[in-house]
């Protein structure tokens, strides 16, 4: 039986919403030239850690699926197959959804802001039908199930995709030894990193990922992490943005 492949997450490069400080949620933008240059640094710390992926998991949206052409472009790897995944597509924001963060913390107060942005099972309220019909309607969701764009979402419903989605999918090329890199958002990839590592909801709610940094997870026969929490290839880079993003508000 082959030893257990390598497990590296990746969050997209920021997109023109996240510059601006927005739930971005289900909505489709595009990168920012700075998440550009972040996919592309991303790409160089891959080939520097001589990691060259068997299989490349994107989400459905764009800014996931532009970080990896530009990740490949620097791997030089064009063959490398590229499967798109709603399950790991971000959380449902719901009525939060392109709303700036300043002027929801403003308008909600510290207290629901938080319960509704970063706790387990709280969600916000639903997003109207007329805005969730014009998500339904862009590409990134032709073809989807109902449950691939909901009105809204806890943190703990992204987990039970994300649960599902690895056990069918990840764990058996990891058990096959192949190396897979996963291009996922914020919500999605700390719910896979619960998964992984058996966080509680108390550690998942203070996790942060920051974007552009990849982080490598290795694994015993038995596919539990050889280092719980996985292994960031710039760690000091990654934990100055991961403090970033935790002085912000959280991912």
């Amino acid at each position: 039986m082959p030893a257990p492949g390598t497990l590296i997450l990746l969050r997209h490069g920021q997109s023109v919403l996240n510059a601006q400080d927005r739930f971005t949620g289900l909505l489709n933008p595009s990168l920012s030239s700075i998440g550009e240059d972040e996919a592309a640094r991303a790409g160089a710390l891959l080939t520097s850690a001589s990691f060259s992926p068997d299989t490349l998991y994107t989400s459905t949206l764009t800014r996931t699926r532009d970080t990896a052409r530009i990740v490949l472009k620097v791997l030089d790897a064009p063959d490398v197959p590229v499967r798109a995944a709603w399950e790991l597509n971000e959380r449902s924001y719901g009525s939060l959804t392109g709303r700036a963060r300043s002027e929801m913390l403003s308008e909600l107060g510290p207290e629901v802001f938080r319960f509704w942005r970063r706790s387990y099972y709280g969600a916000p309220p639903p997003m109207s039908r007329t805005a969730l019909g014009a998500i339904r309607r862009s590409r990134a969701f032709a073809g989807l199930p109902p449950e691939a764009l909901l009105p809204t979402e806890s943190l703990c419903g992204v987990v039970k995709r994300v649960r599902i989605f690895w056990h069918q999918h990840l764990r058996p090329r990891i058990l096959a030894g192949e190396n897979v890199l996963v291009i996922g958002h914020g919500n999605s990839l700390r719910a896979l990193c619960l998964v992984l590592d058996r966080l509680s909801h108390a550690e998942v709610e203070e996790l942060n990922i920051p974007t552009g940094h990849p982080l490598q997870y290795r694994f015993d026969p038995g596919l539990v992490p050889l280092v719980r929490g996985g292994e960031y290839l710039n760690p000091l880079a990654a934990r100055t943005a991961a403090a970033l993003v935790a002085a912000a508000g959280g991912t």
